[in-house]
């Protein structure tokens, strides 16, 4: 798997009718499309584990750079959406989208689960972080985003750990969620 440089963490949650088809359209087409495009190195779905605050979903997608965003084989992407992520945008929500710089180059996280912990302290301590990455403060917004959809996850940095196994149980400021595959099945 080739390593990233920087790294795009979305957040979003769907409208509970169409969280099956959402589950359909993201692994099957949307995700795969997205790692069509030049400078997208790989991508991992997730899922919360247990009811937690902010959204149900999180996607992470390192990039060669954070450049990769703003050339048009992606810009393509957001402008021309295919008839099923026209038809999926309108029944997403909770959106939070964060560009980052990494604070090492990374191949994405392994394991089924993850850990995640965002902070706005200067440089937080990392320990136990496999993940590093701080949030470009002048990032574009998604063009299609309406403030309806938008959610704010608050920090300037993003801590993940991938683990092999989930987590027993809740840890305070820390988010949980397991893998979610990507591709047909």
């Amino acid at each position: 798997m080739p390593e990233a440089a920087a790294l795009l963490a979305l957040w979003n949650g769907v409208d509970p009718a169409h969280a099956a088809e959402y589950e359909r359209w993201h692994a099957e087409e949307h995700v795969p499309e997205r790692l069509t495009v030049p400078g997208m190195q790989w991508a991992r779905r997730y899922a919360a584990l247990w009811p937690q605050p902010g959204p149900r979903y999180l996607t992470l997608y390192g990039l060669r750079d954070a450049r990769v965003l703003e050339e048009d084989a992606y810009q393509r992407l957001l402008r021309e959406p295919t008839p099923w992520s026209a038809r999926m945008r309108p029944f997403l929500c909770d959106i939070s989208r964060w560009v980052c710089r990494l604070a090492a180059p990374h191949a994405g996280p392994q394991g089924g689960w993850l850990q995640l912990h965002t902070a706005s302290a200067a440089e937080p301590a990392c320990q136990h972080a496999d993940l590093l990455a701080e949030r470009l403060p002048d990032a574009a917004p998604l063009p299609w985003l309406q403030d309806s959809q938008a959610l704010v996850v608050e920090g300037r940095w993003l801590l993940a750990r991938g683990l092999a196994q989930p987590p027993a149980c809740p840890v305070p400021d820390t988010l949980a969620y397991a893998a979610l595959p990507v591709g047909v099945p």
